[in-house]
């Protein structure tokens, strides 16, 4: 149970809305999983800029706010031009409290030499017609839902729903009205939505087919299209896949979810994805099989332990202090890694 607090307080902070247009500072810098760039070096080419980006974010204008995200753009394409990088991605990500409001940027990169982390299916191409308008109406659902609990007028407690994924429920008339356009379509248009799924260009579609889907009453035939999304080529789709792979985790003991299918995606190159990964390891680590897998995964643990945005690194200190029953200081890396060594020797004994 606490350990599923503190996944919960990890996503409320990054979710919550600006508390009165609060003035953000940019509080750390990292770059996960690169032996081509460091954060010195990071800082040393983008710093002035990524401060341009806090200050133009601060402003809370439209304008501003978008020129804040053509920057981050303009860094991003130069960072993937660097010699013996083969992907680059930056995430600016923000924190709000009661009392505070902070900024963290991450630079994921995929060296050349590590291209292996980039073993996704080829994108789609095709163009696929969207079945009874679910894949529509699933983004209708996601907004309303959105702009409901930002106003604060969603219950806070876990809904019941009849899917594999439950999200907002049935919690108002129109969202219990889409709800039941789900359960109706997972069934009678499951053909056509694993089409959109496999074949349609737009990342949003395939993994809004994906959230619809786990409407269907075979729970089997949802655990394997969401292991399948988890090498698609988008992040948003690996992000959903892990997204209902947890709510079944967590929720329905008679369907199983191998650790062997997660612990990969600690490597992926989307600090999203991470940290839904972590998340959802959560729940595993108490299985005392998929615990001697996710072992295996304590040295990429520490390495996310070390960074400074906190989503991953709360979350990675959870995971590591949950295997490991040790009590060390979160930044007290030194103890983690000559613990991980010894569990390592361990494991190859």
């Amino acid at each position: 149970m606490a350990a599923m607090t503190t996944l919960l307080m990890s996503l409320m902070l990054a979710a919550a809305p600006a508390r009165a247009q609060s003035t953000a500072t940019l509080r750390g810098l990292d770059v996960y999983r690169s032996r081509v760039l460091s954060s010195a070096q990071a800082r040393t080419l983008y710093g002035e800029r990524l401060n341009q980006i806090v200050f133009l974010r601060n402003q809370h204008r439209p304008a501003s706010t978008e020129k804040a995200e053509a920057t981050r753009k303009e860094i991003e394409a130069e960072a993937a031009k660097l010699t013996g990088v083969a992907f680059a991605a930056l995430t600016v990500s923000e924190y709000f409290t009661s009392v505070d409001h902070a900024m963290y940027v991450t630079f994921d990169i995929v060296d050349v030499a590590d291209r292996g982390r980039l073993a996704f299916y080829p994108p789609p191409k095709r163009t696929v017609f969207d079945p009874d308008g679910l894949v529509a109406a699933w983004k209708t659902y996601y907004d309303l839902g959105s702009a409901l609990t930002k106003r604060g007028e969603m219950p806070v407690d876990r809904p019941d729903c009849p899917g594999f994924y439950c999200l907002w429920g049935a919690a108002t008339p129109e969202l219990g009205k889409l709800q039941d356009k789900f359960i109706g379509g997972a069934q009678t248009k499951e053909k056509e939505l694993r089409a959109v799924l496999s074949y349609d260009a737009d990342g949003d579609k395939r993994a809004g087919a994906l959230f619809v889907l786990s409407y269907g009453t075979r729970g089997e035939k949802v655990v394997e299209s969401c292991l399948a999304a988890l090498k698609d080529p988008v992040s948003s789709v690996r992000g959903a896949g892990l997204q209902i792979l947890a709510d079944i985790i967590n929720h329905r003991k008679d369907l199983r979810v191998d650790a062997d299918h997660i612990v990969p995606l600690l490597d992926d190159p989307s600090v999203s994805v991470r940290g839904k990964t972590l998340g959802l390891l959560v729940p595993l680590v108490d299985d005392a099989a998929q615990r001697k897998k996710i072992m295996a995964a304590v040295p990429r643990l520490i390495d996310i332990l070390k960074l400074s945005e906190p989503s991953g690194s709360d979350l990675a200190y959870t995971v590591l202090g949950q295997l490991s029953q040790k009590s060390f200081d979160r930044h007290d890396f030194a103890s983690w890694e000559e613990w991980g060594r010894a569990s390592e020797e361990g494991l190859r004994k």
